[in-house]
């Protein structure tokens, strides 16, 4: 959904008398003095509406000056006329912690938000298709601001629209048979220390799912060796998980993590940036982190 598409659904959703509008027309082609007349709008509040929706082709004419929605405007509707788009049940914390963004307020995620860890519901809204506010520095879809109720400046979230207006990131199913093969390419050694995990270790996207910006779409049948050393490695779970963990905090924070402690960085540096994206941090590639950090030595030594 285009910005102004989804800024238009926004203004449907907050008035009721547009939204009934909206549902007049999922029912039948209108005029619009027949919308004007059972919805109570004025020509004033009515007709900048229709006219926006017919430029963005949401309503097109037919017979005349009746309105009817197009395709794309029935999918839009929908947009308009769910109530509750929350993803989760009020009883988990995810939920509640929709429920507090979908005001399209900041919210300080210290003691706004639910949970230890709000950057991964973020994430999960994200791959489901929801917006985030993104700020000026460029460092990620957050702010710091100052929030009173804790006294400093935390790190702060806004929902853009509380409904999905982005496509949704979505995770193919991996192969088993992939997985064999990629566990055989690394000998089943643990990227982190190069150990072997007690168990079956798992394969990692390299990039963090919390960092995608559009589905994957791997073709793991075909793929190289050079293709999967590029963007997978093998975890244990608990590496895994603390991986998960940093890459959040990145997130959460802007400042990559010290990977297990060095302050060392083969592309970029401790913050986050765009064009750098994850590549030279520890937690991403500490293959390519080892090598370059023991040729750093080896030259310093020289």
């Amino acid at each position: 959904m285009d910005d102004q598409t989804a800024q238009l659904v926004a203004e449907l959703r907050e008035d009721d008398a547009r939204k009934r509008a909206v549902d007049l027309l999922t029912e039948a082609p209108r005029t619009p003095a027949e919308l004007r007349s059972e919805t109570g709008l004025d020509a004033a509040e009515l007709d900048p509406i229709l006219e926006a929706a017919l430029e963005q082709e949401l309503l097109e004419r037919v017979d005349g000056d009746r309105l009817a929605l197009t395709e794309w405007g029935e999918r839009a509707a929908e947009f308009v006329l769910v109530e509750d788009w929350n993803p989760s049940s009020l009883s988990t914390k995810k939920g509640r912690t929709f429920d507090v963004l979908a005001d399209g307020e900041w919210h300080c995620s210290e003691c706004e938000l639910s949970g230890s860890q709000p950057a991964a519901y973020i994430r999960d809204f994200r791959d489901e298709g929801f917006e985030f506010v993104s700020t000026t520095s460029g460092r990620g879809e957050y702010a710091r601001r100052y929030c009173e109720t804790c006294g400093e400046e935390t790190t702060h979230r806004r929902l853009k629209y509380a409904f999905p207006s982005a496509k949704p990131i979505t995770r193919q199913e991996m192969p088993e048979s992939f997985k064999k093969r990629v566990r055989e390419l690394y000998d089943g050694r643990d990227a982190f220390d190069l150990s072997t995990p007690g168990g079956t270790p798992e394969v990692d996207h390299r990039r963090p799912r919390i960092r995608w910006d559009e589905p994957e779409d791997f073709d793991y049948e075909s793929m190289s060796d050079a293709a999967i050393r590029e963007h997978f490695q093998i975890l244990s779970g608990q590496h895994n998980l603390l991986k998960s963990r940093q890459c959040e905090q990145c997130v959460e924070t802007g400042e990559r993590p010290p990977f297990f402690g060095v302050e060392f960085y083969y592309e970029g540096g401790p913050e986050y940036e765009d064009d750098v994206g994850c590549e030279g941090c520890g937690w991403y590639n500490p293959h390519r982190w080892r090598d370059a950090l023991t040729d750093v030595i080896e030259r310093a030594e020289e």
